[in-house]
């Protein structure tokens, strides 16, 4: 690279360094520390493992691991089938495929913050357009997201609809870039559609659905924004998933110290999710990988 060109990569590092790192470090710091804004016993003293001991035993904190559990894998596992059924419905047609994709990717480019409050309103039994025909039909007697029964799907729901063009968009790129070959290969052997859809298009498209999932699984780690909106974690903390709990901890109760600790696990349980699905992709890769 020409000497001058590193001028043009300083002020994106400045920035990096600004906004990802330093963040990181401090926080790194506090979670070793008893830092509150709200304890007076808390002085930013150093008290080691003391907050990641007390994390292990908080019920809360395994309370918002299983709310994170119930929404994430029913989440992808939606997101993922639906955006499959998307891209295999326009793959075949490209003048269908220049209207609808634009439209279709719109809930994904609008801010979590709308989606969540398009969605509370939505819902709501009183005046929503969905709330309202749900509560008459008998489907849902009481509101949606004050019940422990229905709070959580009704999440699950909004966050679908934002994030399943998304899925389908990259599974939808891989449809039409996979070769003809093994197709014609398929069809001069005798097999069916569905035998040509399990056995060529399923493991051609391997990579795209690893890609779209981990993409989609780091992203559900920070889900906080809908949540806040729609249920602020309630009722109780039915849905209060973990970046919800640590944004508790941080941003209502002000116990930074035992709050960045707990940023910090979830911080380690993406890098295992990250690690988890590399190593699926480098198998994949590999020669003779399965």
């Amino acid at each position: 690279m020409n000497k001058g060109g590193y001028k043009w990569i300083v002020p994106a590092m400045i920035l990096l360094i600004a906004v990802g790192l330093i963040p990181f470090i401090i926080a790194l710091t506090y979670s070793f520390k008893a830092v509150s804004y709200t304890d007076s016993t808390a002085k930013g003293q150093f008290i080691l493992w003391d907050n990641y001991r007390r994390l292990m035993h908080d019920p809360d904190f395994f309370n918002s691991l299983k709310v994170q559990a119930k929404y994430m894998i029913p989440a992808l596992f939606l997101q993922t089938g639906l955006g499959l059924a998307v891209a295999l419905i326009l793959a075949p047609a490209a003048r269908r495929r220049r209207l609808v994709i634009p439209i279709l990717l719109l809930p994904t480019l609008t801010p979590p913050v709308v989606i969540g409050l398009i969605g509370l309103l939505s819902l709501n039994p009183d005046f929503g357009i969905i709330g309202i025909y749900l509560h008459r039909w008998g489907l849902v007697k009481e509101a949606m997201l004050g019940s422990a029964k229905w709070a959580l799907p009704a999440i699950i729901l909004v966050d679908t609809w934002q994030w399943m063009p998304f899925m389908a968009s990259i599974l939808l790129s891989g449809l039409l870039s996979l070769p003809k070959e093994p197709y014609e290969a398929a069809q001069v052997d005798g097999a069916n559609a569905w035998q040509i859809f399990r056995r060529v298009t399923l493991p051609l498209l391997r990579p795209y659905f690893t890609v779209a999932i981990l993409i989609r699984a780091i992203d559900a780690f920070a889900i906080t924004d809908i949540i806040a909106v729609m249920t602020r974690g309630g009722p109780g903390t039915v849905t209060e998933a973990i970046s919800m709990y640590a944004y508790r901890l941080n941003f209502r109760y002000w116990h930074l110290g035992y709050g960045a600790a707990t940023v910090m696990i979830i911080y380690m349980m993406i890098e295992v999710v990250i690690d988890l699905l590399n190593k699926v992709l480098t198998r994949k890769a590999a020669p003779g990988g399965a």
